[in-house]
């Protein structure tokens, strides 16, 4: 199969690739064509640039204790503690069998580390990342086209301009620090799409209040982006998005702030504007 003939598909898989989610005989077909087309390798390359920047999106959240406790439920640790705290205090030393080999110390190390609540919450974490960045990966095709090479990126094989998400921002409630909108911006159209995340569509049309998004300068002034839409995915048309440091946004009364240089009411949720290449 020619995968040059499916530039989409050449795509999906090197963001799969990139993402470690491409896996057994599937991931070691595409490292063996790999070798041998520089294409795909730079496909992956481009990925991988993608992938380390929205890498430091999400904020970091501590879950709470109950996560903990369920997982070490799952696994039933306490039941086999409480197995093997019984087993030490049985006392028939008459009727022991004879002693076996110490379990070697690499293995038993290996078995503490496997039981162990930290291996788990660490394994949590790289799993939240992984999701995290799916997602990301389910939402680049809404707005932008496959990925060319670096050194072809200004133009694809027909002679026009390719579009490319230049940044992305992953915007955090400022009280639970729970991801609220996914904002990514097109540097060839100049386009904005904003993802409100968990089926929020923003505020209730009877609410009186609008949703207003601003750009922070480095001298830490807002510049207003404009109002957001109601709607799961909106699209508006934004210049200069590399002028700003993080994105924040107001809830404001409907049709937005009344005072041009800032917000006046509250911000509701921020996020680190980042450069995807």
């Amino acid at each position: 199969m020619d995968l040059h003939r499916h530039p989409g598909l050449v795509d999906r898989l090197a963001g799969e690739y990139a993402l470690g989610v491409l896996r057994g005989s599937a991931r070691r077909r595409f490292e063996h064509m790999a070798q041998r087309d520089a294409a795909l390798r730079a496909a992956v390359q481009t990925w991988q640039a993608r992938v380390s920047a929205m890498a430091e999106l999400g904020p970091r959240v501590a879950p709470p204790p109950s996560v903990w406790e369920a997982i070490e439920r799952r696994l039933e640790l306490a039941a086999a503690r409480r197995a093997a705290a019984a087993g030490a205090q049985a006392d028939e030393p008459a009727r022991a069998a004879p002693a076996r080999p110490a379990v070697p110390p690499s293995k038993a190390t290996a078995s503490r580390w496997f039981e162990s609540l930290s291996f788990w919450r660490g394994w949590s974490v790289a799993a939240t990342a992984v999701a995290v960045l799916a997602l990301a990966v389910a939402l680049l095709p809404l707005v932008e086209q496959a990925p060319a090479p670096a050194t072809q990126v200004a133009e694809q094989q027909n002679g026009q301009g390719i579009e490319r998400v230049a940044y992305m921002a992953a915007l955090a409630d400022t009280q639970t620090s729970k991801t609220m909108m996914v904002v990514m911006w097109d540097q060839k159209s100049a386009m904005m799409t904003v993802h409100r995340m968990g089926g929020d569509t923003g505020p209730a049309g009877d609410s009186g209040k609008s949703e207003q998004l601003w750009g922070m300068s480095p001298d830490g002034r807002p510049v207003s982006l404009g109002v957001i839409p109601p709607g799961g995915t909106i699209s508006m048309k934004v210049h200069g998005m590399g002028a700003y440091l993080k994105l924040a946004v107001s809830m404001e009364p409907r049709g937005g702030s009344p005072d041009p240089n800032g917000p006046t009411g509250p911000v509701i949720c921020l996020g680190k504007l980042m450069a995807t290449a």
